[in-house]
């Protein structure tokens, strides 16, 4: 399972253009089994040089790193799922044999329309840092993706929690656990991901794939950590023609609930559609809900996604940075916006311009979207003061899990992008 010469050869884009393009890959369709029953019920997908004598994971992965790094990203994501999707119809795999393709955020704006085919079901699976690093364009484009008849997940999930903070928002139906998970001994991290993870199943009924399976012992661990799938080399290695695979009785997947709604409004428009009047705070009383949220959120570790909205504040009060500053290192994702501000006074934080006729440079909000944890705290001046003249604001306080997640995506639409 050495690197092979085709991962050697990849010395610009110009020679992982011609690899891609010319066909000079050949694509590898590894057994996905269920744990329960022992059958095989999807194939990952995976790539590897031509004339290769058998599959290797080295090859695979300098294929994959070098696609992540090239400025053609999307395109050459997009030939190289189309070269699998190609290969399945002529080996005739059943669309019970689910395709699981490692994707691009960058290619899902050229996925083509699926919900007229009948015969395949293929899930594209998104890396969690991928999707970090440009999370408005990945959002946006897997609402378009499942629209489209696409199947979502995420893949490399688990040997650091952060890589679940982006589950509630992503929303995947296969959560695949990194390889690594297997060995790992720490058991207070293992108890920490099994929380995470089921969380979320308990909530969309998405499935948990174990990869890198060798052994039985590997199968008790996972089954262990509640996943019902199961890849790795104890389940045969990945094959250039593979067995097509009778459908099976059941199929856990179709259980998964997908909300795909748009991202709209601001936080505190999807507030207010909690069907409940605001409550009238004065400007003291806001900023304790808000410390006192951000305080919250210091004990949510490295699953959860924290944002800061401060209006059209330039700058910040020296508490409000220190505690941004232990949230940018305790959390998975830190964001701070403001109309007053291009770059966060946390430099570990993300950011992005807000126009000034952005609705959100009104709003002073702190909202927290984690796998097993949501809350919201925003307000918004009233257009009058008080009858004591002070300042006032409409405040809506909540943990209503879809509010949080909805007014997360409507945010995240502003992140700048980073390759």
């Amino acid at each position: 399972m050495g690197t092979t010469d085709a991962s050697m050869r990849i010395d610009s884009d110009l020679d992982l253009e011609e690899l891609v393009r010319s066909g000079l890959v050949t694509t590898y369709f590894g057994p996905v089994v269920d744990l329960e029953t022992d059958t095989v019920v999807a194939h990952q997908v995976f790539h590897g040089s031509v004339g290769s004598a058998c599959f290797g994971i080295d090859d695979f992965v300098a294929l994959r790193r070098a696609v992540r790094e090239s400025p053609l990203a999307g395109d050459l994501d997009s030939s190289l799922r189309s070269l699998a999707l190609r290969e399945a119809e002529t080996l005739e795999l059943p669309r019970s044999n689910r395709l699981l393709l490692t994707t691009e955020p960058q290619s899902l704006v050229t996925v083509e329309d699926r919900t007229s085919e009948p015969d395949r079901s293929a899930i594209l699976q998104l890396h969690p840092e991928r999707v970090a690093m440009a999370p408005a364009m990945s959002l946006r484009s897997v609402r378009q993706a499942r629209s489209l008849g696409w199947g979502i997940g995420m893949s490399s999930i688990g040997a650091d929690l952060s890589t679940t903070s982006f589950l509630p928002l992503v929303n995947p139906s296969v959560v695949t656990l990194h390889r690594n998970v297997l060995d790992i001994e720490d058991t207070t991290h293992i108890a920490d991901l099994v929380r995470l993870l089921h969380a979320h199943v308990e909530r969309t009924e998405a499935i948990i794939i174990a990869d890198g399976i060798r052994d039985e012992a590997d199968v008790v661990m996972a089954r262990a950590m509640g996943a019902r799938f199961g890849t790795g080399q104890h389940f045969g290695a990945p094959s250039h023609s593979p067995t097509p695979v009778d459908p099976a009785g059941e199929d856990p997947l179709e259980a998964h609930y997908t909300r795909n709604l748009p991202a709209q409004g601001t936080p505190f428009t999807i507030a207010q559609g909690l069907g409940r009047d605001p409550m009238v705070m004065g400007a003291e009383m806001l900023e304790a809900q808000l410390a006192s949220l951000e305080e919250r959120t210091l004990t949510a570790g490295k699953s959860a996604v924290v944002i800061g909205i401060f209006a059209d504040h330039e700058t910040l009060s020296a508490d409000t940075i220190e505690r941004y500053t232990r949230i940018a290192d305790s959390a998975g994702y830190t964001v701070m916006l403001s109309n007053g501000f291009d770059s966060p006074p946390v430099p570990a934080a993300w950011s992005g311009p807000l126009d000034t006729s952005d609705p959100l440079q009104q709003e002073l909000a702190v909202v927290m979207v984690g796998p097993d944890w949501s809350g919201m705290t925003v307000g918004k001046r009233r257009p009058a003061p008080g009858t004591d003249g002070r300042t006032e604001y409409d405040v809506f306080v909540t943990t209503d899990r879809y509010a949080c997640v909805d007014a997360a995506r409507s945010v995240m639409s502003r992140i700048r992008a980073l390759r």
